[in-house]
């Protein structure tokens, strides 16, 4: 009865699903409003729709357009500031008033009474809005806790994700790439660079025909790399603070083995001799050590804080520490028993030329490892093959081929770290 009733207004219901519709549409940016609107417009449409049906069937006429379809002009502001909770309200209210203007004006066929109908349609209303805030209490709730969830769990998720395990965050890729033609190779370092390389390429082949150095070669080795170590201390300043810390380094440990070279040499002829300049060598290369160790364990510690940390840094680091570990625990046990090295040269015969191989490969590894920082500097071969290059072809490559070249001479790599000389004996 309430239907056939209503159903003369049809301008009523048009209006009250238009109204719905644009609702639903200035809130479908946000998720609970769109929820909530949404559930009031199919109350809305429902009802509309039987009223059409009626309406057909009957042959009422409804208000003039412009009276019952036109959509309020305030409703426009203000979206921005609007929650879910007062959209759904604001939402009923605009149904209600929208619907009550549209009965008041609409043309009757009959004798309808109005307020039955207007009844009728608050009710609608009232249901749309309770629906929706409804909608909007849940959407909320579960939106919070989603959010404080998300909350509890970003500090971790952010520190996995800006874990920088390629080196991404160097800034490397900003780097002009240029081709190795372009170096400019007619200056000291060029120079100094060409002649190492045709050194140790002769080098290799001596070592692989099992063949001692001699003297000769020492002091070839010496006029290379000592101006080197010159030129390279010389130029430093040139570079940024980063570079620094590894070219001095690398200068103090170039020293180191120069003097450990010719202390091996000559420790037969000149034994005194021989320990005051490794001992001098040892000095510079412990405070090389320092410095740049130092520096870079403390660098790993702050880019781990910033959440910019490098895993793939840490073993070409440490492999590189233990290894210079080694150079200084064979001097603390010279120092501790002065006859000790004594006792390993006697028992192993060629441990001065194990020795003496091992301080021209570190020669060569350490230049070869600057000029492929300048490399990355110019642009030529930059980036992680540039990192991953200087970690494994000047730290264990090195490794593996100084201590294959121990296991066909009778030298001793790691044993006589285990033994002790006459003070203990």
């Amino acid at each position: 009865a309430i239907l056939a009733q209503v159903a003369s207004y049809p301008a009523a219901w048009l209006a009250l699903a238009r109204s719905a519709g644009l609702t639903m549409a200035r809130r479908g940016s946000t998720r609970g409003s769109a929820t909530a609107v949404c559930s009031a417009s199919k109350v809305a449409a429902a009802v509309a729709m039987a009223a059409g049906v009626a309406s057909m069937g009957r042959g009422f006429v409804s208000a003039p357009k412009g009276q019952g379809e036109e959509a309020p002009s305030g409703r426009q502001s203000g979206l921005g500031t609007i929650t879910p909770q007062s959209a759904a309200v604001q939402a009923g209210a605009g149904l209600r008033g929208e619907a009550s203007s549209a009965n008041s004006k609409a043309v009757v066929n009959g004798g309808i009474n109005a307020a039955a109908a207007t009844v009728f349609l608050s009710a609608a209303a009232g249901v749309g809005a309770a629906a929706a805030m409804r909608a909007s209490s849940r959407e909320s709730s579960t939106g919070t806790s989603s959010t404080e969830s998300a909350r509890r769990m970003s500090p971790s998720i952010m520190q996995v994700s800006q874990t920088d395990w390629l080196g991404t965050s160097t800034g490397w890729g900003d780097i002009k790439e240029k081709s190795l033609k372009e170096v400019d190779w007619l200056n000291v370092h060029g120079v100094l660079t060409m002649c190492s390389l045709l050194l140790i390429v002769y080098q290799s082949g001596r070592i692989g025909f099992h063949q001692a150095p001699s003297i000769p070669e020492v002091w070839i080795a010496t006029a290379i790399y000592l101006p080197w170590i010159y030129f390279c201390y010389r130029d430093t300043g040139k570079l940024e603070n980063h570079y620094r810390v590894t070219f001095y380094a690398s200068c103090g440990w170039a020293f180191m083995s120069l003097a450990s070279l010719h202390s091996v040499v000559y420790q037969d002829q000149f034994p005194e001799l021989s320990f005051d300049i490794l001992a001098l060598g040892n000095l510079v290369f412990f405070a090389s050590c320092v410095y740049f160790y130092g520096y870079h364990w403390t660098r790993m510690w702050r880019h781990y804080t910033q959440n910019r940390f490098r895993p793939l840094w840490i073993p070409g680091l440490f492999g590189l520490m233990c290894l210079h570990g080694l150079t200084v625990a064979d001097f603390a046990k010279r120092v501790d028993d002065p006859g000790w090295w004594k006792v390993v040269c006697t028992i192993y015969n060629d441990e001065w030329w194990w020795v003496a191989d091992v301080r021209f490969i570190e020669l060569f590894v350490t230049a070869a490892a600057l000029w492929l920082i300048i490399l990355h500097i110019q642009g030529v071969f930059t980036g992680m093959k540039n990192a991953a290059l200087v970690v494994i072809g000047t730290i264990f490559l090195p490794l593996v081929i100084m201590v294959l070249e121990s296991t066909w001479l009778k030298a001793s790599a790691w044993q006589h770290y285990l033994m002790v000389g006459p003070k203990y004996w």
